[in-house]
């Protein structure tokens, strides 16, 4: 079939075709299409790739369906991009893509993306074989949102190479910010990083073949940030592992900063996050905090793997542990709190009872975690012995020592002395238990507790 002039006019397309097609088992080309096109047709091409805008082609197309030759040049002008879940899309793409029988090159291509300004060149082979990529990217400054929870404000060059079924993500970048999403914390950013169990797929076949070589360090007055929370950092990584799997490697250096937690702010006087397992991200902490409570001086220090952290606290002058824990959470010792419900009356009663549901439900998970403790919870009164003299907050403490040992501790923040329960269940069987008791009243007790079940 021969094509002496077919001319095509459309949405953002207005381009005319000369030439000649062939059906037959050759499939020979040869045509010319000059005018505008609209990028869209790409989507057919690409699937996961949506594009917008027009370009302006004049290209000669020779050879045969299975083997193309295509020669000539596209200029782009304001156009769009997107490919499937990639955290990063282009706008006001412009520039010039050049047709070179079995290429396509990059030449002068601008864009914007994630707030910066990118250069691009490279090319992407198209004949003999499987679409094979070798792009390369530069820029000042980017926003990359990845993984989920967390973006990056970083610069620097990317080179991505390869094909459809394996290709890699390589180059250097420098960090200036790293942003984690609101309600998200290092710790729990990072615990959660390495729970793979529940960790979401990509939907394209090319992501999910994509791995990365990345090499990156900090530039000075780099920072991390989340709520309430600003940390001076240094340090030195690299990413590895695939798109679905990502692994740092390296350590970043917490220099200084200040974190709130229940309204009170600590001061970071030492940190360290080391990035030393190949195969899960779930580094290695060690950050220690401090923050004036009540003219208490306290310190916080938590240390071990991500997924399992291990808590130390200490206090100045000394106090119990049931006392740090209620100034973390309440804001005061168990002796002031006495006090103020002494001063208070009946009136505050409402108030102490919105307050404790607040810190249980919405606090308590967080608590949990910071103090590697099983189970923690404040109830509203003390139940049987909440006075207009002594109605506080209940805090109680459970702690798993090991499978089959459970301790539980409860005290009455309004006292530190008083309303005291401790105790200790050890189970023999899964039937079987037996469980150590000291009450409220300081008497102590012994039980075996035996479970069986009728049908």
């Amino acid at each position: 079939m021969r094509i002496d002039q077919a001319h095509l006019h459309g949405p953002e397309t207005d381009f005319r075709l000369i030439g000649a097609v062939r059906f037959d088992r050759d499939r020979a080309l040869h045509f010319t299409v000059t005018g505008g096109v609209n990028l869209k047709f790409i989507n057919r091409v690409v699937p996961d790739l949506q594009a917008q805008g027009g370009a302006d082609v004049n290209i000669l197309i020779e050879g045969t369906a299975a083997r193309p030759r295509i020669i000539g040049r596209a200029s782009v002008k304001d156009a769009s991009a997107t490919y499937a879940d990639f955290p990063v899309g282009l706008s006001h793409v412009s520039g010039e893509f050049v047709f070179d029988r079995s290429r396509l090159l990059f030449e002068r291509v601008t864009a914007q993306a994630g707030g910066g300004q990118l250069t691009l060149n490279g090319a992407v082979t198209y004949a003999d074989g499987p679409v094979r990529y070798e792009i390369n990217v530069a820029t000042t400054t980017v926003r990359i949102r990845y993984p989920v929870g967390m973006s990056w404000l970083a610069g620097g060059t990317l080179q991505l190479a390869g094909t459809n079924e394996a290709a890699i993500l390589s180059g250097r970048v420098e960090v200036k910010r790293i942003l984690l999403a609101e309600g998200v914390d290092v710790a729990s950013f990072f615990a959660a990083a390495s729970d793979t169990t529940t960790a979401p797929t990509s939907t394209s076949p090319f992501l999910r073949n994509l791995s990365f070589d990345i090499a990156g360090n900090t530039s000075p007055g780099a920072r991390i940030e989340w709520t309430g929370a600003q940390l001076d950092i240094d340090g030195d990584v690299r990413l590895r592992g695939t798109w679905d799997r990502p692994i740092l490697l390296g350590h970043i250096h917490l220099l200084g900063g200040q974190m709130a937690f229940r309204g009170n702010n600590f001061t970071l006087t030492r940190g360290d996050i080391n990035f030393a397992n190949p195969f899960q991200l779930d580094p290695e902490l060690n950050v220690e905090a401090t923050s004036v409570i009540s003219q208490h001086q306290v310190t916080i220090n938590f240390s071990g793997k991500a997924s399992k952290l291990a808590l130390s606290y200490r206090s100045d002058p000394p106090l119990p542990d049931s006392d740090i824990i209620a100034l973390l959470a309440l804001g005061s010792t168990g002796e002031e709190s006495a006090l103020r419900s002494q001063s208070a009356g009946s009136q505050n009663y409402g108030a102490t009872a919105l307050l404790s549901e607040a810190i249980s439900s919405g606090l308590g998970g967080r608590i949990e975690r910071l103090f590697g403790i099983s189970h923690f919870r404040v109830d509203p009164f003390l139940s049987g012995t909440a006075t207009e003299s002594n109605a506080a907050a209940r805090v109680t403490i459970e702690q798993q020592i090991t499978r089959g040992l459970t301790v539980t501790y409860s005290t009455n923040a309004a006292t530190s002395n008083q309303y005291q329960l401790i105790q200790v269940e050890y189970a023999v069987r899964r039937d079987l238990s037996v469980i150590f008791l000291r009450d409220i009243n300081g008497t102590y007790g012994f039980d075996v507790k035996f479970i069986k079940h009728f049908k």
